[in-house]
């Protein structure tokens, strides 16, 4: 009866390897048969649909066979662009390594510009919560600002910008949050270091100026308790004569 099941099981997985296959070369054969412009089509349709896998294979056959073209090119992004279509974490991260691959090895490419973006968009989606790692934001960040300074004039760019500015934003928000935590325990130093830090690097954030507010009170409050330990206690009266 085991044999039987096994047996069972090991014809499927050969059906199944030997449909796959088959599926692969009738694509192969209708690819050979297509122009660029209609394979990109096709992908196109499909990735419409919402069938990235079979999108990508469209895709990945003009990015591989025609590395130099420029519609190769924009084969290759759109290859990235069905895994950050899934937006789950493992398909974020493969997006992420083909956006940031074509970022490297096309550096005067103006679609570049559009990599650039999408690779800080694959970063922001990885961060976390409150309390979080800090890290997948500060890679959006350093992205944006690499793009806003190579590619000012990009039809991207607005996005860029708000993007950016959301980075920062939060990036000084957990500074702020810092010294606000140091200024409850009432450990000043700290609090005023974490503040001229926000101040330094995010001027321009709601953080800041929440910042300068903070800054007011603890300074406030540093100054009502250095005066109280410089002023002189009041004599005390001395014995009565008679």
């Amino acid at each position: 009866m085991r044999y039987r099941a096994a047996a069972f099981i090991g014809a499927v997985l050969v059906l199944a390897s030997c449909a796959s296959k088959y599926s692969d070369q009738r694509m192969l054969d209708e690819m050979g048969s297509l122009s660029k412009e209609e394979i990109m089509a096709r992908g196109d349709a499909l990735a419409a649909k919402k069938k990235y896998e079979d999108a990508r294979r469209f895709y990945s056959f003009l990015a591989d066979s025609f590395p130099s073209d420029p519609l190769g090119r924009q084969a290759a992004l759109k290859v990235a662009d069905t895994f950050f279509a899934l937006k789950d974490k493992d398909s974020f991260t493969e997006a992420q390594l083909r956006y940031k691959d074509f970022a490297s090895r096309f550096p005067n490419e103006p679609k570049r510009a559009y990599a650039l973006v999408m690779l800080a968009k694959c970063s922001y989606q990885q961060r976390s919560g409150k309390g979080r790692d800090l890290a997948p934001i500060r890679e959006a960040e350093s992205s944006l600002k690499q793009m806003l300074q190579l590619f000012p004039n990009s039809p991207y760019t607005p996005e860029a910008r708000e993007l950016y500015a959301q980075c920062q934003e939060e990036l000084a928000r957990h500074e702020l949050d810092v010294a606000t935590y140091y200024a409850n325990l009432q450990a000043w130093v700290g609090a005023e270091q974490r503040l001229d830090a926000l101040f330094a690097t995010y001027p321009d954030t709601n953080a800041a100026k929440a910042g300068h507010e903070l800054q007011a009170k603890i300074q406030a409050r540093t100054k009502t308790v250095t005066q109280a330990t410089k002023t002189p206690p009041k004599p005390t009266a001395g014995p009565t004569k008679h």
